[in-house]
């Protein structure tokens, strides 16, 4: 009977656009007529057990774009966002005056333009920018919880918005580069200093810098965000080279009007770093239980929260014989939203990589991105993940092979596409995991 059951359900699955047709919602294969009319079943009623657990190990280097910034987000707490950046040389000068006293030194970083902030974007933030004593490894994959070591002697400080609006162009050479919006800041006298009298083959080769000057970091100071509501994260990108007026740089002023300029070094060799919590009382009662229930659970940027969601009943499915999912889908609404936490552009769904992970991987509808879903619905407030192949291939497992492969789904801010430090708070009540299917003879 199961051979039977595998054949027709390949039948269905693989082919069903072009061997089955479809009479007032009914499967009927060919030659079978009204006699073998195979019944669509809907089911939308299923016991979902949801709970906040601790993210793990998302990518801090490779992403698209940077954040920085630090937020009291009036339900989740406190969390920050930091930069770690290695940089190169632009234009190698064999023959940079070292011992020449710089005018001044300033960074600038530029925003992406769009959907570039979280939080209240004209809230100001205290910053501590300094050189960092560690390479960032290219080869190497850094999560959010990662940093490289400081030089806490030489610091700037910059306090104000992070994304600002400029109009007045930046000074290079004899003549100038237009002006982008982003974070401009002009280092303290010591950085400036640093930056002028490194060793001459600082000057000559990329590795030669690397020795001597490794990179910067940029890393927000809490101390000013007490009321719940206060700070932002702003999305830069330090990646660009397309132009040198917009990409990502360190302008070093010497001589009245000589200017050398550093660059970094891409995504690779840019670590985003993520620090969440304190939790309040609510977050950290689920994150300290096992296997429990919540009506409203969590999701969160920078490493910090995500959903577990469990089906315990889904095997009921198949307790007397296979099915062929015709279509599933999953679907939350998010409450406790406004202007400043919006509601996230996009969330991912995930499955555990094995039965006690908390490591993320990709459910098999995720390769056909176009109705994978997971993209917010202002109109309803909700976002909805197809699910079909997933959950027939645990199906197929437990049926075919007696392989329990129903680990549960895990509901996500993206680390990527969009980078943004947005959090997201599940409604439960309104949770919905539909399923259409077909009772295989």
């Amino acid at each position: 009977m199961k051979s039977t059951s595998k054949l027709l359900l390949c039948l269905l699955i693989v082919g069903i656009a072009v061997s089955c047709q479809k009479r007032e919602g009914n499967i009927i294969l060919p030659g079978q007529a009204n006699s073998g009319q195979l019944s669509l079943i809907v089911r939308d009623t299923f016991e979902l057990r949801t709970q906040t657990i601790k993210e793990d190990s998302l990518p801090g280097n490779g992403l698209s774009y940077c954040l920085i910034g630090a937020i009291n987000d009036p339900v989740l707490g406190p969390s920050m966002a930091s930069m770690y950046a290695d940089v190169i040389l632009i234009e190698p000068n064999s023959n940079f005056p070292n011992t020449t006293m710089p005018d001044s030194a300033v960074l600038f970083i530029p925003t992406v333009d769009g959907l570039n902030h979280y939080g209240n974007r004209n809230y100001p933030l205290e910053l501590g920018i300094y050189p960092i004593t560690e390479s960032i490894d290219i080869s190497k994959t850094y999560y959010q919880t990662d940093t490289v070591a400081i030089d806490r002697s030489i610091q700037t400080t910059y306090t104000g918005p992070l994304n600002n609006s400029y109009k007045d162009s930046i000074p290079y050479r004899k003549s100038k580069l237009k002006a982008y919006n982003g974070l401009r800041v002009k280092l303290s006298d010591e950085f400036a200093n640093k930056l002028m009298s490194l060793p001459q083959e600082a000057y000559e080769t990329n590795d030669g810098l690397d020795k001597h000057f490794k990179g910067i970091a940029v890393i927000p100071q809490k101390t000013h965000l007490i009321t719940p509501g206060e700070g932002n994260f702003t999305v830069f990108d330090v990646n660009n080279v397309l132009s040198l007026d917009y990409r990502a740089k360190i302008l070093l002023y010497y001589g009245d009007s000589n200017t050398f300029v550093f660059g970094f070094s891409g995504r690779k060799q840019t670590i985003n770093h993520g620090k969440t919590g304190p939790y309040p009382d609510k977050v950290t009662d689920q994150l300290n239980q096992i296997d429990s229930t919540f009506a409203l659970t969590y999701c969160q940027a920078l490493n910090g929260v995500k959903t577990r969601i469990q089906i315990p009943q889904l095997f009921d499915l198949v307790a007397d014989r296979n099915i062929a999912i015709n279509n599933a889908y999953i679907e939350f609404s998010i409450v406790n939203y406004n202007e400043y936490f919006f509601a996230a552009p996009r969330l991912n769904l995930f499955q555990p990589a094995n039965k006690d992970s908390k490591r993320n991987f990709l459910i098999e509808d995720a390769a056909s991105l176009s109705n994978y879903g997971g993209v917010y619905d202002p109109n309803t407030g909700t976002y909805r993940f197809t699910i079909t192949r997933h959950l027939q291939n645990i199906l197929n497992s437990q049926y075919f092979n007696d392989i329990d492969r129903n680990w549960g789904l895990y509901l996500a801010v993206p680390s990527d596409q969009p980078v943004i430090g947005a959090r997201s708070i599940i409604d439960h009540s309104k949770t919905k995991l539909h399923i259409t299917y077909t009772k295989l003879n």
